[in-house]
């Protein structure tokens, strides 16, 4: 019973896993901007971090349940060390969604701050393994709390070096959409938080874990759907800089476009949001979205940023 309980969470934290990579992967391709890369990255190591430091920690005890107990400490609590990668590269991108949500550019050089810290971890832990030889045990008995403790301290240094970037960048420039944005940290906080209970709670029984399991995961996913949902307030569809006329003749021809998707077009184009399209031409959101989808199907694309680059003139798409 247990088992299939870990197997529906397992396909939960799957399921949490992609619709937030599918959200945070429109973002990249309707704004375009250095924010919403680096957010897509940062949740892509996040959740990779996720399954390789954690769900692969409980399949190997899994698997490796009738083998001794020594030889299952040693491989389970090794592999998050191995993940390590995984985080560093998530602190690197939660570093620059600080400077990228207020559009200034990073000032130091983070990806080498960070290669050398790594570094220094790796080699920390590997020369306490060999030097205590045939004490290793006792190593291997605290490297779960050390793992716990490093993770935690990442998290925690550098979801403060985020805020604080925003914070004082927002509050410098007097940011219009400064409420949006409290919001979105104060969920980003708040995952970190969820994130430390699992972390200290990692010895509780089977049954306490797997709820805690999926809060792991959610964590992260509730900021991305806020952001979802106020996106087009804070940040500027991508647009066309030098529409070809010719191109977006082209294209209808082509195509086939009625005059209402030709209108759409247009509006996209301009870089207006679906809600600024649905206020110009008097009809409702869903109608945007459901012209949208027709569009893009037609096409045989998936994103405004693909259909801007079509009918761009110095774009990189063409029409066939």
């Amino acid at each position: 019973m247990l088992s299939l309980v870990f197997i529906v969470v397992f396909l939960f934290c799957c399921a949490i896993t992609v619709a937030s990579c599918s959200i945070a992967y429109q973002f990249t391709t309707t704004y375009n901007t250095k924010f919403h890369r680096a957010y897509f990255y940062y949740l892509i190591t996040f959740f990779g971090f996720g399954f390789y430091g954690i769900w692969a920690q409980i399949l190997m005890r899994s698997l490796l349940s009738s083998t001794d107990i020594e030889t299952v400490k040693v491989v389970a609590n090794f592999l998050p060390v191995l993940g390590i990668p995984f985080l560093i590269i998530s602190c690197i991108m939660l570093a620059k969604m600080g400077y990228y949500l207020d559009q200034i550019a990073p000032k130091i050089n983070l990806i080498r701050i960070h290669i050398i810290i790594f570094v220094a971890i790796v080699t920390i832990i590997g020369g306490l393994f060999f030097t205590l030889g045939e004490n290793h045990s006792i190593f291997v008995e605290h490297l779960t709390y050390l793992e716990i403790g490093i993770l935690l301290l990442f998290e925690f240094i550098y979801m403060v070096f985020f805020v604080s970037i925003v914070l004082f960048f927002s509050k410098k420039y007097r940011n219009p959409y400064k409420n949006i944005i409290d919001r979105f940290i104060a969920l980003m906080i708040l995952g970190l938080f969820f994130r430390t209970v699992l972390l200290l709670l990692h010895e509780i029984n089977p049954w306490g874990l797997a709820p805690l399991l999926v809060l792991y995961f959610l964590s992260n996913f509730f900021p991305v759907f806020y952001l979802k949902l106020k996106s087009d307030l804070v940040f500027t569809p991508v647009s066309a800089e030098d529409p070809s006329e010719e191109k977006k003749a082209l294209l209808f021809n082509k195509y086939k476009i009625t005059k209402r998707e030709r209108e759409i077009i247009n509006k996209i184009c301009e870089g207006n949001t679906n809600q600024q399209i649905a206020d110009d031409l008097f009809i409702s959101l869903q109608t945007v979205k459901d012209h949208t989808h027709r569009i893009y199907s037609k096409i045989g694309i998936n994103s405004r940023l693909k259909l801007v680059q079509m009918i761009n003139g110095v774009g990189k798409g063409v029409i066939p």
